[in-house]
């Protein structure tokens, strides 16, 4: 059995995770809205400039209007819409709780895949969905005092609204990948209508100068680019193999990880140690992600 989109889904999870902290960073320096502008920006470059040097064509034109049209409203849904929300989410609430509120994203994405997808799973794999989803809460809810900056009630909703956001949004993407269409020309297609959606509001609102003005931070700048190489960019292909290559509710799953991996990263930055709980939690989860493999 191939695991491709299950390795491509821990790879994916694994880029977010480093680029949670940098989008954090650079977000308490130029603002949420500015920093998901800019990472967008650079991603669809970098994968217009990937699909030029393999395919001499900088978007993908033989894409029919059906696969068109579903990772176009995918990519708003879950590029522009969603991760705008993760963004004011995790400049508000940090990205522990940002990436915990994200992991709800499976439950929806399983839950509409069932219904809108005819996707079945096995008991394994639900029972690995549920084991995981379990291990990622306990070790993320452990008691910390992360700073909040602003309203903790708009940090939440907007981490609903990411959540439901990156699960539909995978919904619809898979409609297309299920055709006859490859991850990079599909990510294209998503990032580039997302791309254009959020500067399109930021033109309609008269940001457009303030937010180019924002790269004069040369830190913030740096983090961006960073972030976008490893989100936007290399993550979100991953991502849209996994979605390719495996159910989309074991590749939400395996997507949601992040706050896990972000652990050891947050160990080496901050030199914090991990705690008996965060062991556990760990190994609970990993347990669940190799359900989730053994299907």
């Amino acid at each position: 059995m191939s695991y491709l989109g299950q390795l491509a889904a821990l790879t994916a999870a694994f880029f977010w995770s480093g680029t949670a902290i940098m989008f954090s960073a650079a977000g308490k320096r130029i603002g949420a809205f500015a920093t998901n502008l800019l990472r967008i920006l650079w991603g669809a470059v970098f994968l217009c400039t990937v699909l030029w040097l393999t395919t001499g064509q900088f978007f993908p034109i033989h894409a029919t209007p059906y696969q068109i049209k579903w990772l176009a409203i995918s990519g708003i849904i879950g590029l522009a819409i969603g991760d705008a929300a993760l963004f004011v989410c995790m400049v508000g609430l940090g990205p522990r709780i940002a990436t915990l509120l994200l992991s709800l994203a499976p439950a929806i994405t399983t839950l509409v895949a069932w219904f809108f997808l005819d996707e079945k799973l096995s008991g394994l794999s639900v029972f690995g969905i549920l084991l995981t989803l379990g291990g990622i809460w306990w070790v993320v809810l452990e008691e910390h005092s992360d700073p909040v900056q602003g309203s903790k009630t708009v940090g939440l909703l907007m981490g609903l609204i990411a959540a439901m956001g990156q699960g539909l949004g995978i919904i619809f993407a898979k409609k297309a990948l299920n055709t006859e269409i490859d991850a990079l020309s599909a990510t294209v297609l998503r990032m580039v209508p997302a791309m254009a959606a959020l500067w399109l509001v930021a033109l309609l609102r008269g940001q457009v100068m303030r937010v180019l003005r924002t790269v004069r931070d040369r830190d913030a700048a740096l983090a961006t680019l960073g972030g976008s190489i490893f989100g936007p960019f290399l993550g979100v292909w991953l991502a849209n193999v996994a979605v390719k290559y495996t159910e989309a509710g074991i590749a939400a799953t395996l997507l949601a990880t992040v706050p896990l991996l972000i652990i050891p990263l947050t160990m080496v930055i901050y030199r914090t140690k991990p705690t008996l709980r965060t062991i556990i939690g760990t190994l609970i989860a990993v347990s669940g992600v190799a359900c989730l493999f053994l299907r």
